[in-house]
């Protein structure tokens, strides 16, 4: 009997308890390393953990654990992506038109300057359109991550989150018009050319909408007692509206983002569950993330790029710091805040794998040659990505020694109000 027992146990198998587990204590032996380090972010400890362990050093991390990981590192860019579209509430976007403005003007620099980098070193037309559609998006991880870690506060934080979620959302509706012409040149019939990018784009906003509007609905009923199931309310309302993107093979990464905005837009002043702040349970979905991240850096895909892999971070990042930092007086800010949130926008990763892996499933041809570029790219702006964005919280004047995280801080509901008595007409809730 025991014999049959170590038949089938080895070699042992990997499960998700045994995946879970393991990148959670690399993780964080990961991130006590970066605390000893003053410029360095705990993100940076993450990641160097998994580049160790993973198929590029140790091997303890391998491709299929990497695979396995997959949907636990949705749930994590998910939450991410919710929350970025939580600081981008519609009506005071339309009303600070010229944060618009400057994320429109930003983005065109970038998208010109990459074009023609690639079109300098002769690459496609199609191929050059698309890295450079993808190149506009920005991390929302490592600013989110940084920005909570730094507990920076203040205007240059809350305006680069709205940067940042414009970032991606122009980056997607680019890559998406973009898209039928790269269908075009693979002779796609004209209902996929035009009918694929409209399915993915309208039918995300629709469950991003719907979803939005059910949680919010629900958080109605929260009351002061109840209000700490807003985590798994919110939580549940993510893996839903990624559950149902993936079943219906739509952009989850798209559709979490405007989850955020649209609960934010629905939500009422009573109950702001956007505000909730989910402290130390945040940790477990970086240190994932990141980790994972770290094992899956391509370090060859650097040598293989050559110069442009170096030349394609350097040209984008050049172009969206310049810009910021030319629009100190559209923004109201001094040249170091500007500068700041020019950096805040460098680094790069979420959004533009998403992107990259939508363009290897409908165009393999051409995603083989995209992902060369996106990789090396990658590679290089999540290296050195969260060691800029913690020097650049510091010159924004943002960083500061807030509250220590709660398990779960949540906004102050309102009081219930309570009866007065006709002995004591004064009586209040504060006895």
């Amino acid at each position: 009997m025991l014999e049959q027992i170590f038949e089938h146990i080895f070699p042992l198998q990997m499960n998700y308890p045994m995946i879970f587990g393991m990148f959670m204590i690399l993780g964080v032996v990961g991130g006590l390393v970066a605390t000893r380090v003053s410029w360095l972010p705990t993100i940076s400890g993450f990641m160097l953990v998994g580049l160790l362990m993973g198929p590029e050093g140790a091997k303890v991390i391998n491709s299929e654990i990497i695979t396995q990981a997959g949907y636990l590192v949705q749930i994590s860019l998910g939450l991410i992506l919710y929350k970025l579209g939580c600081s981008l509430h519609p009506e005071h976007v339309v009303k600070h038109p010229k944060i618009i403005f400057v994320s429109l003007f930003e983005s065109a620099v970038t998208f010109i300057s990459i074009f023609l980098l690639l079109s300098f070193f002769e690459y496609s037309t199609i191929v050059s359109v698309l890295v450079a559609a993808i190149g506009i998006s920005s991390s929302p991880a490592v600013l989110v991550h940084v920005a909570s870690e730094m507990r920076a506060k203040g205007e240059v934080t809350e305006n680069t989150k709205i940067l940042v979620a414009l970032n991606n959302l122009i980056s997607f509706l680019v890559f998406s018009t973009a898209l039928p012409f790269a269908l075009y040149s693979t002779e796609a019939t004209w209902s996929d050319i035009f009918g694929i990018p409209a399915y993915r784009m309208i039918g995300g906003f629709a469950i991003a909408t719907l979803m939005a509007f059910g949680v919010t609905w629900l958080a109605k009923f929260l009351q002061p007692k109840t209000f700490h199931f807003v985590f798994p309310l919110i939580l549940g309302g993510i893996m839903l509206t990624l559950g149902i993107n993936n079943a219906l093979q739509m952009s989850f990464l798209f559709s979490c983002l405007v989850f955020g905005i649209m609960v934010r837009w629905f939500e009422d002043k009573k109950h702001q569950i956007t505000q909730t702040d989910f402290g130390y349970a945040e940790d477990i979905f970086y240190i994932i993330l990141f980790v994972t991240a770290g094992a899956s850096l391509h370090v060859q895909e650097l040598v293989t790029a050559g110069w442009i892999a170096m030349l394609f971070p350097i040209v984008r990042c050049a172009a969206k710091y310049l810009v910021l930092a030319g629009a100190t007086k559209a923004l109201e800010y001094n040249f170091k805040q500007s500068s700041a949130t020019g950096m805040l926008l460098m680094p790069m990763a979420g959004m533009a794998i998403g992107l990259l892996q939508t363009t290897n499933s409908l165009i393999p041809v051409i995603g083989a040659q995209v992902a060369i570029l996106i990789f090396a790219a990658v590679a290089v702006l999540e290296t050195l990505g969260p060691p800029i964005a913690k020097f650049a919280f510091k010159i924004s004047g943002e960083a500061d020694g807030g509250a220590v995280k709660a398990l779960v801080v949540v906004p102050n509901p309102p009081e219930a109000p309570q009866a007065s008595t006709p002995e004591n007409p004064s009586k209040t809730a504060s006895e």
